[in-house]
């Protein structure tokens, strides 16, 4: 008997409070709707930030490769002619326009903006090969 009371009190309390519980969820989803839309909205900000710094990043790193291309290309150049000029053959098989465009590259890189011209580009010589060949001959033990 006391069961059926307790039921049709919690039947009762549901029934009067229905309009105010809908109420408090309609509150809520909006609510919820709220907070994703400013969370998008501060989403799509940041986003809109790093997209244009990357434009300005990407439109920065063309300009250095435009000046690269431009001092490596004058560069390469000065040394074709310069190695046209010489006689010696030997020379000129060392020296061809990749290695001076590789090295003039490599100049600008460490030197940036600053102003720099590369004079002479020389071949380092044997001494690598002759280290290479002492170095084996030295690993061997004589007995």
């Amino acid at each position: 008997m006391s069961y059926i009371g307790n039921i049709a009190s919690v039947d009762t309390v549901t029934n009067t409070e229905s309009p105010e519980l809908f109420g408090i969820v309609v509150i809520g989803f909006l609510f919820v709707m709220v907070v994703l839309a400013l969370i998008a909205a501060v989403t799509a900000i940041f986003g809109a930030f790093f997209v244009k710094k990357a434009a300005a990043d990407l439109v920065k790193v063309s300009r250095n490769l435009e000046k690269t291309a431009e001092s490596t290309k004058s560069i390469a150049e000065t040394n074709s002619q310069m190695i046209a000029a010489r006689d010696d053959k030997e020379t000129a098989e060392v020296e061809d326009p990749e290695v001076a465009a590789v090295i003039s590259a490599a100049v600008y890189t460490m030197l940036k903006d600053r102003p720099h011209r590369i004079v002479s580009i020389r071949p380092g010589g044997p001494g690598w090969a002759q280290e290479g060949r002492r170095q084996i001959f030295s690993s061997h033990r004589v007995r």
